[in-house]
């Protein structure tokens, strides 16, 4: 088994989900599920974000171990991101409307 095979495994069983029952709520059939979970087949990166919203489990991890990212992709980013887990959902629109007033401003300078 793979490791991400087995954290999917293991977050589908820690929530008490069974491989129809995934399938009920993902599409992602039972014996696809299967297949991933025993590290058989590849995983889609669709597919990875459904069970990581189902499981409720962070996606970015999933990315990395299915080899989609790798820590040099991201290091670049957790700068600027530490700390923001510790943002209520408010302060968090407060940076992304900050965020997206910049890049209009920029749109508009290059023009």
């Amino acid at each position: 088994m793979s490791e991400l095979g087995d954290r999917l495994k293991v977050s589908r069983e820690k929530s008490g989900l069974s491989l129809k029952k995934v399938y009920e709520i993902t599409g992602i059939t039972d014996s696809r599920l299967s297949k991933m979970e025993r590290g058989q087949i590849n995983c889609s990166p669709d597919d990875l974000k459904k069970l990581a919203q189902l499981y409720n489990i962070h996606l970015i991890p999933l990315y990395v171990l299915a080899g989609y990212l790798n820590e040099g992709d991201i290091k670049e980013y957790q700068f600027v991101f530490q700390g923001v887990s510790s943002l209520d959902d408010e302060e968090m629109q407060h940076i992304q409307a900050q965020i997206d007033f910049l890049n209009k401003k920029r749109k508009v300078d290059e023009i």
